[in-house]
């Protein structure tokens, strides 16, 4: 993957802020210029954008070669100078596949079904608000938003517009998340009381450019620690009502706004209680990449889920013990196509995306404050 120049980061940061800035400015204008959608059919081509590759830009393309009448027809330069030769290296790639220079002339010149927003971090709202403007269902990197303000204007433009808006939280779609969340919601564990998360991950010879200050990368919590935070609530069934966080940088000294643990406690609104784990301190010979876990401890039982070793397992007083059956895993970017055609809801909602962003950021605040935030 190519890698940006100091010199180059250090010179477009500023245009690239302001460019943000000017997407975000214009949600003002959003309900007067608001594009209808297109009815899209069982049999309609979706036409399909991409802005930028940073992150899991793959849930779009590796996805698009298998679905019935889903087209990439346009690829937008992340980067000022980005080389683009990968671009045709994809199976996703066909002739139609055209390429811009910016995200801002390809949404003005392509007349798209829906965008992949996958841009450095601080980025992602303002070219989802101006997606979403133009009436173009997004499906965008996470965070959602680096901060508090950006996430509201980007909540008002997806409301306004009426658009499909989702994050990439693909780790719903694994099995061993995908039965945790079929047995608990069965009523295998009986009232979820407990809850702990992790993720854990190698941090890696090199990471991009942005990491290294708070206000292009937004936090581990935003970036590693939405998925925890979500498979958590998302399994459970029970959503945070405060949160005490805290984090630093202690074995990464070149990228300081990047934190490399944290710590976060949460009050459930059901009276229970939760923590979750985040670090990039996983050694470089682990078997792995990542080490998610998920505990959920309930009033009948205890589930717990193992992404190392890929198991769920649950022991109930119901009589039922051991590792669960793993379904299959359901596609992050197929369901949100078939919501767009009417076919079921997506995997991931506008509205579920929105607020667990916002419960990250409102940790974040709780370890900047160094105080209990109220969700």
């Amino acid at each position: 993957m190519r890698k940006p120049s100091t010199e180059h980061k250090t010179n477009s940061l500023n245009r690239r802020t302001f460019l943000q800035s000017a997407a975000v400015g214009s949600l003002a204008l959003a309900a007067a210029n608001a594009t209808p959608k297109r009815k899209i059919t069982e049999s309609s081509v979706i036409r399909a954008g991409l802005i930028g590759r940073d992150g899991h830009y793959g849930i779009l393309l590796n996805s698009i070669p298998r679905l019935k009448n889903v087209e990439w027809v346009a690829y937008a330069r992340g980067e000022q100078g980005e080389d683009t030769a990968w671009v045709q290296k994809q199976r996703a790639w066909t002739e139609k596949t055209r390429v811009y220079a910016d995200y801002h002339e390809m949404l003005e010149k392509e007349d798209l079904d829906v965008v992949a927003v996958c841009l450095p971090l601080y980025q992602n709202a303002g070219a989802a608000i101006e997606a979403a403007r133009r009436g173009i269902n997004v499906l965008a990197e996470k965070p959602a938003a680096t901060t508090l303000d950006d996430l509201e204007r980007l909540r008002q433009a997806v409301r306004e517009s009426g658009i499909h808006y989702s994050i990439m939280l693909n780790m719903r779609g694994m099995p061993i998340f995908q039965a945790a969340h079929k047995a608990v919601r069965a009523g295998a564990v009986g009232e979820p009381i407990l809850l702990t998360g992790q993720k854990s991950y190698i941090w890696g010879r090199r990471r991009p450019w942005f990491y290294k200050q708070r206000k292009t990368y937004g936090g581990s919590i935003g970036w590693i620690g939405v998925h925890a935070l979500d498979y958590m609530r998302w399994v459970s069934g029970q959503d945070f009502a405060r949160v005490a966080a805290w984090e630093s940088n202690k074995a990464h000294p070149d990228y300081p706004g990047c934190e490399d643990n944290v710590g976060l406690v949460f009050r459930l609104k059901n009276g229970g209680t939760a923590t979750c784990h985040l670090d990039y301190l996983r050694p470089a010979n682990a078997p792995t990449h990542g080490d998610s876990r998920l505990r959920v401890v309930g009033s009948e039982g205890v589930l717990e889920v193992f992404e190392v070793g890929n198991r769920t397992n649950l022991i109930s007083t119901k009589g039922t013990n051991g590792d669960l059956p793993l379904p299959p895993a359901v596609d992050l970017f197929e369901k949100f196509v078939g919501a767009m055609r009417g076919q079921g809801e997506p995997l991931v909602s506008a509205e579920d995306s929105l607020s667990i962003s916002r419960v990250c950021l409102k940790a974040r605040d709780a370890s900047d404050q160094d105080k209990w935030v109220e969700l």
